[in-house]
């Protein structure tokens, strides 16, 4: 065992000073360490946030930040200084530690394949020397975490092999145990991690199967080990990566940067955002946001840019940031005398035939029979004429779907932000304003499309809008 180890151990004092020397040379904020570092701090604010990939990796960082005594206050912008309150040497330090179990790991993994001891001492020197895998085991990354956990997995999985002609012992329990583990962990760092999920899936598809042809083996047995697969190379990686969800947004219970992301409701169950201030009913001449309902939608938008192809006329977007350029203003159509802020106040509802005000440029929103940019099949919709000035193309219909609280549109006598959902048909042309996430190339700023279904599809999400924010002093 002496003789077996002495090489790990070795191995693994290299790889400590490989992956530890001088790594706080460099004392600004390296490469991605400007995503990972603020997503750590997002954590430790308890500020919620968007990204693309599942949260384990980045509450670790969190963890990690906390036990450094990082208070989550740093911006960490791409080539900034790092300052005397950010300890990131030491955050450094412990995810570079994932870097250095690697290459024990890759030792312990090729003599557990039968490997000859040369081909194992080549094969961990090749980790421990690879220049990829040590830079970028020596920043605040998630790369590091990836590719321990993808080892791991390798290692826990030839372990498991070793155990098949013992099988449902405990040494064989264990061992699959721990694969559907790492696997379920390095999912939840990075969707890549699905590759090893799929050496994990092949080699069990391999394994069945040999066993199918075993004549010897009971049903019962064969049965059994399907179920014993099942439980812990599916349904346990499967309730780690949600665990992971889970504890992503207990912590992240505050208002913060990847708000506009989510739904209205979502949002506000968040601790610090406004919603609760917004007055329950929409009335003629309240200041609204406007929240598509569709998968990734976003907020209604306007800017005083145009379209370069079309009308030329003002783009009119969904955008994923909260901003004064999403806040539209219900008036009424020109053919009724303006709101009277002074008069009764007259609530929205199903039917109600509205403009939509643009509060930053004046202008309508509007849609005619020019073919939208992307979506060639729908009509644009742009902002068009001011306050004074505008034609039929700005008139909109209100149409009530139903109500989160009230039911069925029946119940619904007035629109209410956050739980009533609309769709808005143009009254000239008879389309539906959507936002199917088609993304504008940069002239758009790659924000989302909004045009004009000529189709009445009832069913379509990206065609449902909610009240997010909404004001009226009265």
């Amino acid at each position: 065992d002496i003789i077996e180890n002495l090489p790990a151990a070795i191995y693994t004092l290299l790889s400590c000073w490989t992956r530890f020397y001088q790594i706080g040379k460099n004392n600004h904020v390296v490469w991605d360490e400007a995503h990972f570092g603020k997503f750590g701090s997002y954590y430790l604010r308890r500020e919620f946030y968007f990204d693309v990939h599942p949260p384990l990796g980045k509450m670790i960082v969190g963890l990690v930040g906390l036990l450094s005594g990082y208070n989550g206050h740093f911006e960490f912008k791409s080539g900034d200084q790092y300052t005397d309150e950010v300890p990131y040497v030491a955050m450094r330090v412990m995810l570079a530690t994932f870097g250095v179990l690697m290459v024990p790991l890759a030792w312990y993994t090729s003599r557990e394949l039968g490997f000859s001891r040369r081909a194992s001492h080549l094969t961990t020197i090749m980790v421990l020397c690879d220049v990829a895998w040590l830079c970028i085991s020596r920043f605040i990354l998630l790369d590091s975490m990836l590719l321990f956990f993808t080892v791991l997995t390798v290692f826990c999985l030839t372990k498991f092999h070793s155990e098949r002609h013992d099988p449902f012992s405990p040494d064989w329990w264990i061992w699959l145990t721990f694969t559907g583990g790492s696997i379920g962990c390095v999912a939840s760092v990075k969707w890549v991690g699905l590759f090893v999920t799929a050496l994990v899936g092949l080699y069990t598809i391999e394994d069945l199967w040999e066993k199918f042809g075993d004549l010897r083996m009971r049903k019962r047995d064969y049965v059994n080990h399907w179920i014993a697969r099942i439980a812990m190379l599916m349904v346990l990686p499967l309730c780690i990566y949600m665990m992971s969800f889970k504890l992503h947004f207990l912590i992240l219970n505050h208002s913060g940067p990847g708000d506009a992301q989510m739904s209205s409701l979502f949002q506000a169950n968040l601790e610090g955002n406004d919603f609760s201030k917004n007055p329950l009913e929409i009335a003629f001449g309240s200041k609204i946001t406007l929240k598509n309902m569709g998968f990734g939608g976003g907020l209604l938008h306007s800017h005083t840019q145009t379209y370069p192809v079309g009308s030329q006329q003002q783009q009119v977007t969904c955008y994923h940031y909260k901003d004064d350029n999403n806040h539209w203003r219900v008036e009424k159509p020109w053919s009724q005398p303006k709101v009277n802020d002074e008069g009764e106040i007259e609530y929205l509802k199903d039917g109600d035939i509205i403009r939509l005000l643009h509060t930053s440029t004046n202008k309508n929103l509007h849609s005619h029979t020019v073919s939208a940019p992307l979506t060639k099949l729908n009509n644009e919709v742009s902002g068009y004429g001011n306050e004074t000035a505008g034609d039929q193309g700005d008139h909109w219909l209100v149409e009530v779907v139903d109500d989160m609280v009230l039911g069925k549109k029946q119940h619904v006598s007035r629109v209410r932000s956050l739980t009533t959902k609309l769709r808005f048909r143009h009254v000239q042309l008879g389309c539906y304003l959507v936002a199917p996430n088609s993304i504008l190339p940069p002239w758009g700023f790659k924000q989302i499309e909004v045009s004009c279904d000529k189709e009445n599809n009832p069913g379509d999400p990206h065609s449902h809008w909610n009240v997010e924010s909404h004001w009226n002093g009265r």
